[in-house]
């Protein structure tokens, strides 16, 4: 009995009261924790600091949360970097673009602007572009017209505080870039597009003396009207169809593209893309003057007026003037847009269905839609598609100049040229189309005399 009563009891030995209790320890666990939350320091918890006397019960621990505030975490100094640096990236997010007035997305080059606007001045920098205004730098620099006139909106950057220095500083920084396989090819390829297109103008004035020679006669005097200076005649438009075709077959000689092509090919394009590429043409070189006119090869001017007058081709210079002239006036179109466009229209695989080299020939216009892509580059502003959107009123206006020279013809109102018949009507059965005689093989086949 004695030894039951000395036997220790089963199971866990009860908490000794000479030191805290488990919920004491877990209070003042939990206690630490929450002041640690509010940043307060060890030093400042007088409330924890024990005594060198033995613990304390439990109930003597127990401290209230409202003897101690909270401390709030100190402001800044004044003069912190850091807090210059936040209230700077607030007012830089919240503010507008100081060119555009669009939201602003930061301080890009040395002034708050959105990102449109901030690849606009890297791209003009970095290509070294030359922009004109037409509008004495009056135009309007907003939102919705900032991609009408580039020259302005390159001016507005620069007033803005947008450095030219930071851009090369940038491409310092992160040193000079290997050009890709898919830009070099881009590269050389808008450099050989722009050389045909220079090598045509320097022919352009043996092609008006040699035409000024020729004693053809394209108005049969059944329309009578008087002409004012520089305005167009009858004989000018024929004159002016049969350079720009002329000129037309040396560019595309000029393309080893084009004369690695088989003959029946290039026969065929030329005959499919002529009505398209003088149009196109002629939109192009209207852009230089300041009329409301269209500019023909030898310099001589249609207006709308003046259109009604020479015959049935009001329609076309209006549908030129108004739905190619302005818009790619609006774009500020560049000359290696504009041969890239033109090689686009000219190496078109859908041309004929009977194409031997049908796949030369979309390789080529691939990479022509990839030079014109590398070559505009804006995707903020969509300018690829909006060049790419001048070609379906390109291809209705050509078609209907087709329809109204072979009507002026029909009716007796001009004389048509074999050159004419093949590339602009496309007559197979003229007689002056024999394939002895025939004028496209005659073009291709002759060096043109400088």
């Amino acid at each position: 009995m004695q030894a039951d009563q000395n036997a220790k009891p089963r199971g866990r030995t009860p908490p000794q009261e000479s030191g805290p209790s488990f919920h004491a320890r877990l209070l003042v666990f939990t206690f630490s924790m929450t002041l640690a939350h509010f940043g307060v320091k060890n030093g400042d918890r007088h409330s924890l600091q024990r005594s060198p006397s033995p613990p304390p019960s439990s109930h003597r621990l127990i401290v209230s949360l409202r003897s101690i505030p909270p401390r709030s975490p100190p402001p800044p100094p004044p003069n912190s970097s850091f807090a210059v640096r936040i209230v700077a990236m607030a007012e830089e997010v919240a503010a507008e673009c100081h060119i555009c007035a669009d939201r602003a997305t930061g301080k890009h080059y040395g002034a708050i602007s959105c990102d449109g606007c901030k690849g606009f001045f890297r791209r003009s920098i970095r290509k070294s572009h030359k922009y004109a205004c037409r509008f004495n730098h009056s135009c309007s620099v907003d939102k919705n017209h900032r991609n009408s006139c580039r020259s302005c909106r390159l001016r507005k950057c620069l007033q803005a505080g947008m450095k030219a220095e930071a851009i090369q500083n940038e491409r310092d920084s992160i040193g000079k870039r290997r050009k890709t396989d898919y830009e070099e090819e881009s590269s050389q390829f808008i450099q050989q597009l722009v050389q045909a297109e220079s090598l045509c103008q320097q022919l352009r004035g043996s092609v008006i003396k040699r035409t000024e020679q020729v004693s053809a006669i394209y108005d049969r005097g059944k329309i009578k009207v008087e002409y004012g200076d520089r305005l167009a005649t009858l004989n000018d438009v024929g004159k002016s169809f049969h350079q720009q075709l002329v000129l037309l077959v040396e560019w595309a000689k000029s393309l080893p593209q084009f004369t690695s092509l088989p003959l029946e090919d290039q026969v065929a394009l030329l005959k499919a893309n002529s009505a398209l590429l003088i149009v196109l043409g002629v939109a192009f070189r209207s852009l230089t003057i300041a009329e409301e006119a269209i500019c023909l090869s030898n310099d001589t001017l249609i207006t709308q007026q003046h259109a009604v007058a020479i015959g049935d081709i009001n329609s076309v210079v209006v549908r030129i003037l108004d739905e190619l002239v302005r818009p790619m006036r609006s774009l500020v179109i560049e000359t290696s847009e504009y041969v890239a466009l033109k090689a686009i229209v000219f190496f078109n695989p859908g041309s004929h269905r009977e194409l031997v080299s049908r796949g030369p020939i979309e390789e080529t216009r691939s990479m022509a839609l990839r030079a014109l892509r590398f070559h505009s580059g804006d995707t903020e502003d969509c300018r690829l598609g909006l060049l790419l959107l001048l070609l379906p009123p390109l291809q209705a206006i050509s078609q209907q100049l087709v329809e109204d020279v072979q009507l002026a013809r029909v009716f007796g109102f001009v004389n048509i040229d074999a050159l004419m018949e093949q590339l602009i009507l496309n007559d197979q059965s003229s007689s002056s189309a024999a394939k002895s005689s025939d004028p496209i093989l005659t073009q291709l086949s002759t060096p043109f005399p400088v």
